[in-house]
């Protein structure tokens, strides 16, 4: 990896695995074909686009630069998507696995799958929630939209009323909504109003709490 772009392409084909169209969306690029002039050394990135690549490849700037050096603050970058949770660029932030809404475990062996991906956050994030899961479909829209990621604080079990938790839904599986408490059972609440609410019964409750989504990123 002699070149600048050669380091680019490492960092998408090998780190990340997305294709040219993913990478360029993940650091807010148009146009595709800027990726691919990059990776050919057609031409060269300004700091800004640099910083975003070697951010999201969870890189060290200089080794992005120059190719010397270590590659990250670490021995060597995992080039799974299920990185150790470790301090990643300085020590402001943290790689925290990320799992697949559709594919995670229920409330007794959560996650129970590998994890899809993983996402640097800032470190007091990672004190709050060490993992994290990939959001999909419209339930929570407009506040938590599809392929947002939510972390979740599996210590965290306490229902707060109004709060939002990923809970396991039977037939349903993980799902992310907001708890309301009432006498005799809790009712689960998505914030998109033409979804359906579901009632928790108490003989019920104290199985399908995951854990309390802590922090969100998401791109509107």
């Amino acid at each position: 990896m002699s070149t600048l772009g050669e380091r680019i392409r490492y960092i998408r084909q090998e780190i990340l695995k997305v294709n040219q169209a993913e990478f360029a969306k993940r650091i807010d690029f148009n146009r595709v074909a800027t990726i691919s002039d990059y990776e050919k050394d057609k031409r060269n990135p300004d700091i800004t686009a640099l910083r975003k690549i070697s951010f999201i490849g969870g890189v060290k700037l200089d080794w992005l630069l120059t190719g010397s050096g270590p590659i990250s603050s670490y021995d060597m970058i995992n080039t799974e998507h299920a990185c150790e949770p470790r301090a990643a660029y300085g020590e402001h932030f943290v790689c925290v696995k990320v799992y697949d809404m559709l594919s995670a475990g229920g409330p007794d062996n959560f996650p129970g799958t590998d994890p899809m991906d993983s996402v640097m956050v800032p470190k007091k994030d990672y004190v709050k929630g060490p993992l994290a899961l990939r959001v999909r479909g419209e339930a929570m829209a407009p506040n938590i939209l599809h392929d947002a990621t939510v972390g979740v604080d599996v210590n965290d079990k306490r229902l707060v009323s109004g709060d939002i938790y990923a809970v396991w839904l039977n037939f349903e599986g993980v799902s992310v909504k907001r708890v309301f408490i009432h006498p005799d059972k809790v009712v689960l609440k998505p914030d998109n109003p033409t979804f359906p609410h579901t009632a928790v019964y108490a003989e019920d409750l104290r199985t399908f709490v995951i854990g309390k989504v802590v922090w969100l990123y998401q791109s509107y």
